[in-house]
């Protein structure tokens, strides 16, 4: 949750009439997002779009990137709906069904927010520290409520599953759900359709948070009595033997010669008269 904006630009404290005059500067930046890139904005149109001098928008935001993050931080605060449906108890039965609803709240915040979350995650995919810490305080919070959930179900278990897969597992289907929920309606309606997509991210949420631990299988020891020990250790097998050109001509002239017969000795010879 964003620090409430107490001062102007100038360091002086905002009012009733302050605080309105900044709010409808946001507000006017917000409109114009619907037709305009962020990249477009400028600060003499969302002066003008909310009819006032440009010279005062400069008394409550830098430039139009400081009233894009100022944007960003209430798309940020709007997270928290989606972040409550974690905290309600999650059972095996019903993990698809809270799946759905966690996918349709994350599509409302991002429906009325996308071109600011667009662009603060461009901001922070780009490095820019302000717009890192900004995603990160809401990607975070709704990691870890996640794979509380995750573990919940399916909990980590001493050498087969350990916490660090449910945190794993929540970044991955986050990333996922965010990702369906940054593409435009009219894209996705054009394709496989919006009820489509959410009803099967939910069955996937289900089956990775329902799938069994599955252990790895030992080793089996050989026994004295098992036909591994009965065969004893296995020799090794020795490579074959590299052929020579002067091992070949070795063996065809030893196949071309003639075997030699034994030589008798004399102690063996029949004696004569």
């Amino acid at each position: 949750m964003s620090a409430p904006v107490r001062l102007n630009k100038q360091g002086q404290i905002l009012g009733r009439k302050g605080l309105e005059t900044r709010s409808r500067l946001m507000d006017a930046a917000r409109r114009l997002l619907r037709t305009q890139s962020p990249f477009e904005l400028t600060a003499v149109g969302i002066a003008g779009e909310a009819c006032i001098s440009p010279a005062t928008f400069y008394m409550y935001f830098d430039d139009t990137r400081d009233i894009l993050y100022a944007l960003s931080e209430v798309a940020g605060e709007d997270m928290a709906r989606v972040h409550a449906i974690f905290d309600e108890p999650w059972s095996r039965d019903s993990v698809e069904q809270h799946a759905a609803t966690v996918i349709d709240a994350l599509n409302e915040v991002w429906d009325r927010h996308r071109p600011v979350l667009r662009y603060r995650n461009l901001e922070a995919t780009r490095g820019d520290p302000r717009f890192v810490s900004l995603r990160m305080n809401t990607f975070l919070p709704f990691i870890d409520r996640f794979a509380k959930r995750i573990l919940s179900i399916n909990p980590a278990v001493p050498g087969v599953r350990k916490r660090a897969d449910a945190y794993a597992e929540a970044s991955i289907l986050h990333g996922a759900m965010e990702h369906m929920a940054a593409t435009d309606r009219e894209v996705m309606a054009a394709g496989l359709g919006v009820k489509r997509v959410n009803a099967n991210i939910a069955r996937i949420v289900a089956l990775t948070v329902c799938r069994a631990a599955i252990p790895a299988e030992p080793a089996v020891p050989a026994t004295e009595n098992s036909p591994l020990a009965a065969a004893g250790p296995e020799a090794p097998e020795r490579p074959p033997r590299k052929r020579t050109a002067r091992g070949a001509k070795a063996r065809k002239a030893a196949g071309g010669r003639a075997a030699k017969p034994p030589v008798e000795s004399s102690a063996t010879l029949p004696k004569t008269a």
